[in-house]
């Protein structure tokens, strides 16, 4: 289990790394940046299973990089530490799906209470996913067939869990478990792996131009969907379809 402590203040990054016993509370690897380019460099190079992240940080904010994330890498799990009690990161913080808000200076035994809880959310899933390709999970019920068909024709709009929660009249945390059991995937896994589909069956069949191809699967920026695709396929969008 690897886990990725992002906090400006390095002095407050070597407490954390000396103060809590992280190998205790399931954390193999460790690693720390100290802003949002750091953190993604990081992302995008090694396999990370937890973020725990300061939200003020300059240039870009904690909630900023968890929203970069969350559309990448929707599976890591992120707590966010914060020294101001306001009502609206907090708020911002649960739309994102961010799993635990602590407010600094942090207790260490609170912060490694929360790891070790999150710890054990990732080997859930991750149990979850094995008894899956295992066995099969199983007939989809009803609301999972629900919205994946709703992602499927709204592939290309903004979807939030507001959106899927009105769909189908169910807790967001719930119903995005259910999604997983069944599919393998969370809501925005699944809506980004469908956009790269959509996306190989457009320059397979279509002369569209890769910025015409990224603004119709959902995309404003063409080099991030050159990103994504590269990241889904291991080609870019032009590779793709020259070999195709």
């Amino acid at each position: 289990m690897n886990l990725l402590l992002v906090d400006d203040e390095i002095a407050m990054v070597q407490i954390m790394k000396e103060a809590v016993d992280w190998k205790k509370q399931g954390i193999k690897e460790l690693y720390t940046a100290h802003n949002a380019d750091e953190a993604k460099d990081i992302l995008e190079s090694t396999k990370i299973d937890i973020l725990v992240c300061d939200i003020e940080m300059p240039g870009e904010s904690g909630l900023e990089l968890i929203k970069w994330m969350e559309d990448i890498y929707p599976e890591i799990i992120s707590i966010i530490l914060t020294g101001y009690p306001d009502f609206n990161y907090a708020r911002s913080a649960v739309s994102l799906g961010v799993y635990q808000y602590l407010l600094k200076p942090v207790a260490f035994e609170e912060l490694e209470e929360v790891v070790h809880h999150a710890v054990e959310r990732v080997e859930e899933i991750i149990s979850s996913q094995n008894r899956k390709d295992m066995t099969g999970i199983e007939e989809m019920s009803d609301p999972v067939r629900v919205i994946k068909e709703y992602l499927e024709i709204h592939y290309n709009e903004v979807i939030t869990r507001k959106n899927i929660e009105s769909l189908v009249h169910l807790n967001g945390d719930y119903v995005n478990r259910e999604f997983r059991k069944y599919t393998g995937c969370t809501f925005m896994e699944y809506i980004q792996k469908y956009r790269i589909i959509m996306a190989k069956k457009f320059l397979r069949e279509t002369s569209m131009s890769m910025a015409e191809i990224s603004s119709h699967i959902g995309y404003d920026s063409p080099a991030y969907f050159a990103k994504i695709f590269k990241k889904q396929t291991l080609l870019t969008p032009s590779e793709y379809r020259n070999k195709k």
